[in-house]
């Protein structure tokens, strides 16, 4: 599995991306610290968080491949995701995630911890 970011997509993460910070896809399903939603959610909704490794608990507990390093994600995640996806940023600045299959997510927000 991996996730490729556009040139857009990587500069504007990058900005943020410090040394020693690490970069997280969180499906926002109610678990985990960085999830918004108080109980699960019949939505598909991804939030891409820069953080310190520290702040990472059990609930990530694997990583995909990108072209900005590892991606921690939660193993049961998996199955929101597609084999090869692709983040980019659209017109009005929103990360998108895209796969093979289309769309996965059109308005992921990128937060800074």
């Amino acid at each position: 599995m991996e996730i490729i970011f556009s040139d857009k997509a990587k500069a504007r993460i990058e900005r943020d991306l410090m040394p020693g910070k690490v970069l997280v896809l969180d499906f926002d399903d109610g678990v985990g610290p960085f999830s918004d939603a108080a109980t699960c959610t019949l939505d598909v909704s991804f939030n891409l968080l820069v953080v310190d490794p520290d702040e990472l608990t059990k609930d990530f507990d694997t990583t995909i491949t990108s072209n900005l390093g590892d991606v921690y994600i939660k193993e049961y995640a998996k199955n929101q995701m597609d084999e090869h996806m692709r983040m980019d940023l659209d017109k009005y600045l929103r990360f998108q995630l895209t796969s093979d299959s289309g769309m996965l997510d059109p308005n992921i927000t990128l937060l800074v911890h």
